[in-house]
């Protein structure tokens, strides 16, 4: 495993530890792989300031959050922010909302139906992308964006070239409940792929990568925003995305034919 560069000095926050017996996120001996995520994803939030000239946030979105792999990390640093904490799981919701004083907001599955009470400074998206066929995908983009107010930003994961480059090398433990040959093709042929996990009580989640190429002809759909920066296997095995938000700061002149290349053929 390659050492991972810190993107910002974390030394000084000290986060709540404490953790939820119902915690997905969370395996036997894996405590400190666990903390570490959440340590480099407020390296990640921190990082995108200094990007986008962003010393304070003061309204923060976590979704998913799940029993606050990132939030507990959020909190500690931005100790005066309003933080919402969002999830499928109410559960999780519940217990960011008791112990890291986090607005709790129980989440639905189209995001297009989910309404805040006012926009954030800060939307941190990890892993949600990463589960969501093509037409879902793009839907969910829209919406962050849409939550995210004027000079307001933008962090979501995705998985890209490394995951794909696991599994073709043959890696047994990434993911084995689904079609990872239908997978491999479809991203070779396109730059995006969605596969549905076999087990039906996932409902209609998957596994969805895309390439570079593949996100930044998406992000042509949306002239008011802009791709600060794109960093590969920057958390965990997963890409992230660092995105600025500016009204009309691009003239939209990629945007139809863009948006119809990025997403052609990955409508599975």
């Amino acid at each position: 495993m390659r050492p991972v560069i810190p993107l910002a000095d974390t030394s000084h926050v000290q986060p709540d530890r404490t953790l939820s017996p119902r915690d997905a996120m969370m395996s036997d001996g894996l405590e400190a792989q666990y903390f570490d995520l959440g340590r480099r994803a407020l390296e990640l939030v921190l990082f995108s300031g200094r990007l986008c000239d962003k010393p304070h946030y003061h309204d923060i979105l976590d979704l998913p959050c799940g029993h606050g792999r990132v939030l507990r990390w959020l909190r500690a640093h931005y100790d005066y922010a309003r933080i919402t904490a969002c999830d499928l799981d109410r559960d999780a919701v519940d217990f960011c909302r008791d112990r890291f004083r986090a607005d709790g907001v129980y989440s639905v599955p189209d995001l297009r139906r989910l309404a805040f009470p006012g926009q954030f400074e800060l939307v941190w998206c990890g892993s949600l992308l990463t589960h969501l066929d093509a037409g879902r995908w793009l839907a969910a983009l829209d919406t962050l964006i849409r939550w995210t107010r004027e000079f307001g930003v933008i962090v979501f994961s995705t998985q890209g070239r490394c995951y794909t480059s696991l599994l073709a090398r043959g890696r047994t433990n990434v993911a084995e409940n689904i079609d990872k040959a239908a997978l491999l093709a479809d991203f070779a042929a396109t730059g995006f792929a969605y596969q549905r996990y076999f087990e039906p009580e996932h409902g209609d989640y998957g596994v969805a990568v895309t390439s570079p190429e593949w996100v930044g002809r998406a992000l042509q759909r949306h002239p008011d925003v802009i791709l600060r920066a794109y960093l590969e296997e920057a958390w965990g095995m997963q890409d992230v995305v660092i995105l600025y938000k500016k009204s009309g700061h691009y003239a939209p002149v990629l945007g139809g034919a863009a948006a119809a290349a990025g997403a052609a053929g990955t409508t599975s």
